[in-house]
């Protein structure tokens, strides 16, 4: 079957990134919510026992992501596709140079997904950040990404932020009346960085970014000069993956989405209390700077696991250390060996939170050397050999389930 013609969008976008491939740079990145078994791990559907899990990351550019969760995830099989045969080129090349032989990279129009090799029964996670919404329908081009993707499926997805990217657009809209979309893209560059330099601190430099005078070429041109792209506000993005047929699980972040932070404990914390989920949102939306909007989808007849409800029913499941977690132990060295005077931990680059001593302390000892999935019942039995209490052992190991920490796979 011939492949249908790319659209005038899709070709100008190629056309831009091929000059000006993103990210700037491919060196390889960890980034959150890039673990395929974790996202999964969201799902009450869970992927069958036995064969090897599948991800696709649709707009790889040049692999940055890709090559990062490659590496990190040995025995998960990633594909890269993107229309930009520079960048895949690149990507090829990097993991070549890698040795990884777990990753491999397609040429391929994503709004059509024409030639792109999907496993049997779809792919267990999709991830798209920063891609659907330059498609000239994003709608149809995430409905897309949905019918490759396996019942049981995770989509990581990125989109822009409307109201976050407000002075971002004020920029963009001032170099519009300045020169036209249609001059070619280096001279529109080239008065881009010099307003950026001239024009004092106001409403362009307002927001998130500080950096718009120090922007490199690839940047600048992805973030102010790009040929098409559309923001969302919260009705918008939940519009969005109504219309692709998909279902909100959760946001990648969680913690960015509380009112409690912006608004504490008080009487208008009690008043938005009162609203439903998808208008706190909205209200966060309004009150912060939020110009990435990332969360994690999936099948409509799917849905969020369930925690246990208690300890003995956590106690007959499997525990893991989310690979979102880091450790942090201060150690002084004495006459009589070594003792640890500071433990904390660090969720998803956040702040770190401080453990004080007591059974949390000894949990976290002892969870931080773990290096794969054990039962929960072996957890218990470590906290008890160390003068832990079997139920306060299990409300420990509870306590760290719910904040995040520890996951059933």
């Amino acid at each position: 079957m011939p492949v249908r013609p790319m659209d005038d969008v899709t070709a100008a976008l190629r056309k831009m990134y091929e000059e000006f491939p993103y990210p700037p740079n491919g060196t390889p990145e960890q980034r959150v919510a890039w673990d395929a078994r974790l996202l999964l791990s969201y799902g009450e559907r869970r992927p069958p026992s036995k064969g090897r899990l599948t991800a696709l990351d649709a707009g790889c550019g040049r692999g940055a992501g890709t090559l990062g969760a490659a590496t990190l995830q040995p025995d998960v099989a990633f594909v890269g596709a993107d229309m930009n045969g520079v960048a895949l080129k690149e990507a090829t090349q990097a993991a070549s140079a890698r040795g990884l032989k777990n990753v491999r990279f397609q040429e391929v129009d994503l709004t059509t997904l024409e030639g792109l090799d999907v496993p049997s029964g779809g792919f267990d996670v999709i991830f798209s950040s920063g891609v659907v919404h330059h498609m000239p329908d994003p709608a149809a081009g995430l409905a897309k990404l949905r019918g490759a993707l396996a019942p049981h499926g995770m989509v990581q997805l990125m989109v822009y932020g409307r109201h976050g990217r407000a002075p971002l657009y004020r920029l963009a809209h001032a170099l519009d009346l300045l020169i036209p979309r249609a001059a070619p893209l280096r001279d529109r560059l080239m008065v881009g960085q010099q307003l950026a330099r001239t024009v004092p601190v106001d409403a362009i430099g307002a927001g998130p970014w500080g950096d718009v005078a120090k922007l490199d070429d690839v940047e600048f041109v992805d973030r102010y000069l790009n040929v098409n792209e559309t923001s969302y506000d919260i009705p918008g993005l939940f519009g969005l993956l109504e219309a692709a047929g998909l279902r909100f699980l959760r946001w990648t972040e969680p913690t960015h989405w509380s009112l409690e932070p912006l608004l504490g404990r008080g009487p208008l914390r009690d008043l938005a209390a009162r609203l439903p989920p998808r208008e706190q949102f909205a209200l966060v939306d309004q009150l912060a700077w939020r110009p990435k909007l990332e969360l994690v989808a999936c099948h409509v007849e799917n849905g969020p696991r369930p925690l246990p409800v208690d300890g003995a029913a956590l106690a007959k499941g499997t525990l893991a250390v989310s690979p979102e977690v880091s450790f942090r132990t201060d150690v002084r060295c004495t006459a009589t060996g070594h003792r640890i005077e500071h433990l904390s931990i660090e969720l998803r680059r956040g702040t770190r939170i401080p453990v004080a001593a007591g059974p949390l302390a000894t949990a976290v000892l002892v969870i931080k050397e773990l290096t794969g999935p054990v039962p929960a019942e072996q957890l218990v039995r470590a906290l008890q050999a160390q003068g832990v209490g079997r139920e306060p052992a299990l409300a420990t190991l509870l306590e760290l389930v719910r904040a995040e920490v520890l996951y059933t796979p």
